[in-house]
């Protein structure tokens, strides 16, 4: 009798602990207003970096995390200590790695530990008060014989995706205040045919396209209609399992996106729709552009030299690639400051790893992120400084420690709950 008269006290207690937490996370979740991108009514920019990868394809999953995870942290503080909110990282890449293949080809999970990997570095993330971006698949490196390739060419073999390794992932994830977009696919226009009339489905004409954009890179060639639908349908199984979710693809530039300057956007609402069978879940809700000066200078069309509103989008548009290097003769600081003043929602700076020819060191990407550091500033791009812990005592990165130790509490609260049950418990709070 004692000892369940204290089990009474105690599972009290943490009810309580729990509606507060649970109030603390109404409306807890990176959200679109119109034009703008919002976390707890307040208008925010996204202000952060592009981890991609450490491992390629290899971060999260079958044993693979271990290896990973002191440099995905490192990456996480960098952008922390230096003002920046949010991150985009890579998770499939071409499927070589994860998901889980049965010898079909079909797919039978997200693959080993991958939920749990992802979940432990959104808590990370979260301790730091940074929004994540997970970005599923890359058609910019796509070959003939890798999984994407099937599961972009094979409706059976995409659904079989959708359904036991996507459809779990979002269940899973979904709660986590961390988790600001799911991005269906990086580049799909690396491997997608152009110049190509579709009279009888306008959605799957790419005649805005030119050979002269330098799409399809990879030579693969593959329709708009079977890309289309393999977004459209990604994007309908994550609205469906999570309503508040937000959508995007990483478009290689504003070209396959602007309605305006004589092209197309190739990801509207109808056109998703109309690829997913009318489904009201196939939707973007934020637009992703990347860019890159080729020459020592951008183009006159490109983002770092219009207004956001110069393409003529109806939602959010975030800068999801750019450097320094390739920054058409911009420092890291000035193209940051430039997304923030002229009408874009955010800026990811290319890449923690420092892997490629277009890619700034991180000390040059800390530089951009310290730019905008504390902003606040609604009329432009909002706010920077954002809480994701769920008391105001944590937004010191110095009281991470009592994060944890609310994390341990409320994850006890669950677990005793679920051992005991809930009837031997009625408060109202």
């Amino acid at each position: 009798m004692k000892y369940a008269k204290r089990m009474y006290y105690v599972i009290t207690a943490l009810v309580v602990f729990d509606s507060c937490y649970a109030r603390e996370h109404t409306e807890a979740y990176l959200s679109v207003s119109g034009r703008n991108l919002t976390f707890r009514g307040e208008k925010v920019f996204l202000s952060g970096v592009n981890q991609a990868w450490y491992q390629y394809g290899n971060d999260f999953g079958n044993n693979a995390y271990a290896g990973s995870r002191p440099h995905l942290l490192h990456t996480l503080d960098a952008v922390h200590a230096n003002g920046g909110n949010s991150l985009r990282i890579w998770l499939h890449v071409e499927g070589f790695n994860t998901p889980q293949f049965n010898s079909s080809g079909h797919v039978v999970g997200p693959g080993a530990n991958v939920t749990r990997d992802l979940r432990d570095f959104l808590l990370e993330a979260r301790r730091r008060n940074i929004l994540v971006t997970i970005s599923l698949w890359n058609c910019a490196a796509i070959k003939k014989e890798l999984p994407l390739y099937r599961m972009l060419t094979n409706v059976t073999v995409l659904q079989s995706y959708l359904d036991n390794a996507l459809t779990p992932l979002v269940q899973a994830l979904g709660s986590e205040v961390s988790l600001a977009v799911w991005e269906v696919m990086n580049e799909p226009e690396g491997c997608m045919a152009v110049g190509i009339e579709d009279k009888k489905e306008p959605c799957y004409d790419t005649t805005s396209l030119h050979i002269w954009d330098f799409a399809d890179w990879t030579g693969l060639s593959i329709p708009l209609s079977s890309i289309l639908p393999f977004i459209a349908r990604h994007a309908a199984t994550i609205h469906r399992h999570d309503p508040k979710a937000l959508v995007t693809v990483g478009s290689w530039t504003y070209k396959s996106v602007t309605p305006e300057l004589g092209r197309r956007n190739l990801y509207s609402d109808a056109c998703l729709r109309y690829a997913a069978d009318g489904d009201p879940g196939a939707r973007l809700d934020v637009y992703q552009i990347h860019t890159y000066s080729a020459l020592p200078m951008f183009l006159p069309h490109d983002p770092f030299v219009v207004n956001a509103s110069m393409y003529g989008l109806d939602k959010p548009l975030i800068i999801g690639e750019f450097s320094q290097k390739k920054g058409g003769l911009k420092t890291s600081q000035e193209l940051f400051t430039w997304a923030y003043y002229n009408g874009y929602n955010g800026a990811w700076s290319w890449s923690a790893l420092d892997s490629d020819d277009a890619s700034d060191s991180l000390e040059v990407q800390e530089r951009g992120l310290r730019s905008l550091k504390n902003k606040d500033d609604p009329s432009h791009g909002g706010k920077i400084n954002i809480t994701l812990c769920d008391v105001t005592s944590c937004t010191s990165y110095t009281h991470l420690w009592l994060c944890s130790f609310l994390e341990i509490i409320h994850a006890f609260y669950k677990d005793v709950v679920a051992f005991f049950g809930t009837r031997m418990v009625t408060v109202n709070v």
